[in-house]
């Protein structure tokens, strides 16, 4: 272990968002501590009767907590490393089960409605007439999306029965299945709430680029949001479900109803370049440094006692 005067910290993850790495690792040495990225494919573990070693480049690597940052094609490698070191003792926040339950949009609806966050009813599997059924009584539009996905990709309406059979008959071979939800007239915007530690930090609302409705495709609008105390209250909730000690939740707002859901919870949420384009600190990464830098010193205190010092 390192110096607990200056703990080491290690980022499981690659280079897809090293903007934001860079900046929680600037973050981290504000707050005191050392930190490290370590790419799924470099780490190698030992495991005996004696105990567990992780090394890197054949030295020990002895970190005071592990943070992960994985996702789609290394979700599972990561997973199972960041459980390996959670069972030798090592401190890990966003755990093996709370990434794969951001990644999973079944595992996310299933543990939302649990814990009675606001979110939509969803249906999935695989049989057709099952879903033909439940559109039908529940009103079109409906909205389809992927098991794991981000930036809105593979999302589709479904405005009939036969677009319904159409979208079934699409599902590869295999374990693919169909996720399907009522669409929200939402004026094609949402709200990303970062919160950490199961705490609100800041608001982004996002506008869905001309042509399309889906609010977090890639060239989106961004503007600085309210971080009301509705807001706070449901991504707080919502995060708090997840186990998501750092996760992005995102809240649309019915335009006819003005009721707010949980679309769903991310928890590799990025957002360096979103605070760049407003013109602001990434504060959700500056607070997520002081929180990893506590709990790397005394896990369950920080969990218990850490509190954000700014909001955005």
């Amino acid at each position: 272990m390192a110096d607990t005067d200056t703990p080491l910290i290690v980022l499981l993850g690659n280079d897809d968002d090293d903007d934001d790495h860079r900046v929680l690792f600037d973050g981290i040495r504000r707050s005191g501590g050392q930190p490290r990225r370590v790419h799924p494919d470099e780490l190698v573990t030992e495991a005996t009767a004696e105990g567990t070693r992780f090394l890197v480049g054949g030295r020990d690597l002895a970190p005071d907590l592990m943070f992960g940052w994985v996702y789609e094609d290394y979700l599972i490698l990561g997973m199972n490393q960041l459980e390996t070191a959670r069972l030798a003792g090592i401190p890990v926040v966003n755990s093996a089960m709370t990434l794969l339950r951001g990644q999973s949009k079944y595992l996310n609806s299933a543990l939302l409605h649990r814990a009675k966050v606001p979110h939509l009813p969803v249906l999935w599997g695989r049989d057709e007439n099952t879903l033909a059924v439940w559109t039908a009584e529940r009103g079109y539009p409906m909205v389809t999306k992927p098991l794991m996905s981000s930036r809105g990709r593979g999302m589709h309406r479904l405005t009939d029965e036969a677009s319904v059979r159409d979208h079934v008959r699409t599902l590869g071979p295999g374990p693919e299945q169909y996720y399907v939800q009522p669409y929200v007239p939402a004026r094609h915007r949402d709200t990303r709430v970062l919160c950490v530690n199961h705490r609100a930090v800041a608001a982004v609302e996002r506008v869905a680029p001309q042509g399309t409705w889906i609010s977090n495709a890639p060239g989106n609008t961004r503007h600085r949001a309210d971080l009301t105390l509705e807001l706070r209250a449901i991504a707080e909730q919502a995060a708090e479900a997840m186990d998501a000690l750092f996760a992005g939740v995102d809240i649309a707002q019915d335009e006819h109803t003005g009721e707010l859901c949980v679309y769903e919870v991310n928890t590799c949420p990025t957002c360096t370049a979103t605070f760049r384009e407003l013109g602001a600190e990434p504060v959700p990464l500056a607070e997520l440094a002081s929180f990893l830098v506590a709990a790397a010193r005394d896990f369950d205190g920080a969990r218990r006692d850490w509190r954000p010092s700014a909001t955005f």
